[in-house]
């Protein structure tokens, strides 16, 4: 995965994704060695199901009348209910979501509003979400809602103040472990390693079972060229989480930057196996292996029954780095 899911993202997207995508700005032209270098690093790119869940665009949960709230005493929610509601967020159950939390709001307990804001942080109503946990940050649940408000900035790209959140509230409650996540999101994004180091770690503790915290890591070592423990961060995830498809792809990416481009299709099936020749196909490129790649990419093109843009585009750039050689000879 990775940056996990939200910004990144939401979870790590495929090479082909990264090329086809058309860009948010308008673009200058850009050398071809400049073009692929920037796709390769939006291939590592962070997978979104780690910080929190998917980004569901979608409705505004419903709130009450104020006349009818002000009159009618409701008693908070119990554990039950909670945990029926967290469930339903979690697994982007986003209309469940709503359905649970509507009777919920005349009670106007505080952990019903922290909810309200991670279902607002979660169908990707980031101004909402910041405002719902903003209110919070003073009160008994200062530590959880810091830590969605500290994601929620982190989405905005406000990365300093991201951070100022992220750090409070793991100082009011050590145990976040999205907390702890996206604090070590942002190192990898400053490239302060040991600090993304202690804070997988912290995650990780705080939260053993969860595969988005080892697979963001994986995506960081990843992004330091540190290929074999990628492999076993990535390989570790799957085995908790076999379906993470962003670390399925990083997985594959990882061995076959160690040229072990055999391995790499271990996990490859009819549906993938296109897109993964085309990122196999883009390792063996970065490491010199230009006929290897050359093959991966002819085949990428003969699965797919459409035109493969990013096989296209990686081919192009082959051949302009063959010229590249030929000339320098």
């Amino acid at each position: 995965m990775a940056e996990v899911d939200d910004f990144v993202p939401e979870c790590a997207p495929e090479f082909a994704e990264a090329i086809a995508e058309p860009p948010a700005e308008p673009v200058r032209t850009v050398s071809l060695r400049r073009y692929h270098r920037a796709a390769f690093v939006v291939l590592l790119a962070a997978l979104v199901v780690a910080l929190v869940t998917p980004a569901w665009a979608g409705r505004r949960p419903p709130k009450p009348d104020p006349a009818t709230a002000a009159s009618t005493v409701v008693a908070p929610p119990g554990p039950e209910a909670l945990a029926m509601l967290d469930a339903a967020i979690a697994e982007g159950r986003m209309d469940a979501a709503r359905a649970l939390i509507a009777p919920m709001w005349a009670s106007g307990a505080p952990a019903v509003a922290l909810r309200a804001a991670e279902l607002a942080l979660a169908s990707g109503s980031l101004p909402e979400a910041a405002e719902g946990f903003g209110a919070l940050t003073d009160g008994p649940l200062a530590g959880p809602a810091l830590q969605g408000l500290g994601i929620t900035r982190l989405k905005q790209g406000r990365i300093a103040d991201a951070a100022a959140a992220l750090d409070a509230a793991v100082a009011a409650d050590p145990g976040l472990a999205r907390a702890w996540n996206a604090r070590a999101v942002i190192a990898d994004r400053q490239r302060d390693w040991a600090a993304a180091d202690a804070a997988y770690a912290k995650a990780i503790a705080a939260q053993p079972g969860e595969a988005a915290w080892l697979a963001n890591r994986g995506w960081s070592h990843l992004l330091r060229g540190h290929h074999v423990a990628a492999e076993q961060d990535l390989a570790a995830a799957l085995a908790l989480k076999a379906d993470l498809v962003p670390a399925r792809t990083n997985l594959a990416l990882a061995r076959a930057m160690q040229g072990r481009y055999q391995d790499a299709f271990r996990q490859s099936d009819k549906k993938t196996l296109a897109a993964d020749l085309n990122t196999v196909g883009y390792a063996a490129m970065a490491r010199g292996d230009l006929s290897v790649a050359e093959a991966y990419f002819n085949r990428a093109l003969s699965l797919n029954p459409q035109f493969d843009r990013a096989a296209w585009a990686n081919l192009q750039y082959l051949v302009a780095l063959k010229g590249d050689a030929g000339r320098a000879q």
